[in-house]
């Protein structure tokens, strides 16, 4: 091998997975340093990802992996790097380089049936990625039908039906004598199905049916895209929901649950989204105690978020930060401090969290005073952040350490 040929392997041993990233055209994620994404040659949605500081890549579907950019190349290329061509070749691939005249390279046939894999490959996985789409589109658009189907069929909460609802949220601290606007949204189900599992036949399993509120989740174009389910039991205080178990594990089971779609949609409670102050928390109940506490507001729209994220939408990971005091043990058996999601919102696109209309001039953020302190402020810092705008106030409040706020509203009324 002479020296040429010597410095010409050297340099490409040299290439940075980074560098070698850029010139395959592969994808760079806009923050962060782990880029995941399709094989280039095997296809998948996020198989293949390349880490820009431990200088390392890795395919799950093919099983490959490393820490040298000739490696990347000769994976993402379909080339055979146990061939002398095909090192070779990788090598010219990361330098952008020709290999120089005594190296050996693949014939013109060679190049041109790899490319034709490579092309065959990439149609294939495209096919599969589509009709992959396709089908989760197909199975929201079912799921939100069902959830529909779900709120069109409660009844009012005027109804008889609706006494369990109006008891559940009295004895949860909300004020309704004047609360009549909430009949709007809130309605009731005298007997709504649990599904959770499969039965022996693998058929959804229904494990419990009972009364329940029910509200809709709302897109920013007043359409229907989810419902929110909360199942009631007045006899068990203070949440007054029932205590429902996998039977199988044991395992408790959330009394609340969604269909259809959250994401970029929010609970209406009271009031019409045309009025120009908003009132909100993750919770129904927070939310509707709140209102309670100030008489149902004429000019108001209250509204819940489903959960926490939905409310704040995610975080710019830069902004991640180590909490204060929680730690956790790593599979190493070393104790680090569990990282926080920050107060700085990603701003990716308007569906990354609830909508909130551009006539509002006033927006009230409820927090969970008995949530986790440190990870709930940011949080809400973050909400606060993604929902200013220039002249629009925007207010957090905080109910007493260790409460929600309807608990705290009940407490109140009791005392």
């Amino acid at each position: 091998m002479t020296g040429l040929l010597d410095q010409f392997i050297e340099d490409a041993r040299g290439v940075s997975i980074e560098a070698a990233a850029g010139q395959l055209g592969l994808q760079f994620k806009t923050r962060g340093q782990e880029h995941a994404q399709p094989c280039p040659n095997c296809g998948g949605t996020d198989t293949f990802a390349f880490n820009t500081v431990k200088n390392a890549w890795n395919c799950r579907h093919g099983g490959a992996g490393g820490r040298d950019a000739i490696g990347m190349a000769a994976h993402c290329l379909d080339l055979d790097i146990s061939r002398r061509d095909g090192f070779l070749e990788a090598c010219a691939a990361v330098l952008v380089a020709p290999i120089p005249d005594e190296g050996e390279r693949e014939s013109d046939a060679e190049r041109a049936a790899r490319q034709a894999r490579i092309a065959e490959r990439k149609r294939q996985n495209e096919a599969e990625a589509a009709k992959r789409e396709a089908d989760q589109a197909d199975f929201r658009e079912r799921e939100r039908e069902k959830a529909r189907g779900i709120y069109a069929h409660a009844a009012r909460l005027s109804s008889p039906t609706g006494r369990t609802v109006r008891d559940y949220l009295a004895r949860r601290g909300v004020d309704l004598s004047a609360g009549v606007a909430i009949a709007r949204w809130v309605r009731a189900a005298g007997a709504l199905t649990y599904w959770h599992g499969q039965d022996a036949a693998g058929r959804p399993a229904d494990i419990h049916s009972g009364p329940a509120m029910v509200l809709p989740f709302l897109g920013s174009d007043m359409t229907v895209i989810g419902c929110h389910q909360t199942w009631i039991d007045l006899d068990r205080p203070p949440k007054y929901r029932p205590v429902l178990s996998d039977p199988d594990t044991g395992e408790l089971l959330p009394t609340k649950k969604m269909r259809g779609s959250k994401k970029g949609g929010l609970i209406p409670l009271s009031g019409h989204p045309d009025a120009r102050r908003w009132v909100g928390a993750e919770g129904i109940e927070n939310t509707l105690a709140f209102a309670g506490w100030e008489e149902f507001r004429p000019d108001t729209f209250y509204f819940a978020a489903g959960d926490l994220g939905n409310l704040s939408g995610p975080a710019d990971p830069a902004s991640r930060f180590a909490h204060p005091t929680l730690t956790k043990v790593d599979k190493a058996g070393r104790t680090r401090p569990v990282m926080v999601a920050g107060p700085v919102p990603l701003l990716t696109g308007e569906a990354d969290s609830i909508w909130v209309s551009d006539r509002v001039d006033e927006l009230v953020l409820l927090a969970d005073g008995d949530s986790e302190r440190v990870m709930t402020a940011a949080a809400m810092a973050r909400a606060k952040a993604r929902h200013a705008r220039l002249g629009r106030k925007i207010f957090v409040v905080w109910p007493k350490a260790g409460f929600d706020l309807s608990e705290l509203a009940r407490t109140m009324d009791a005392d």
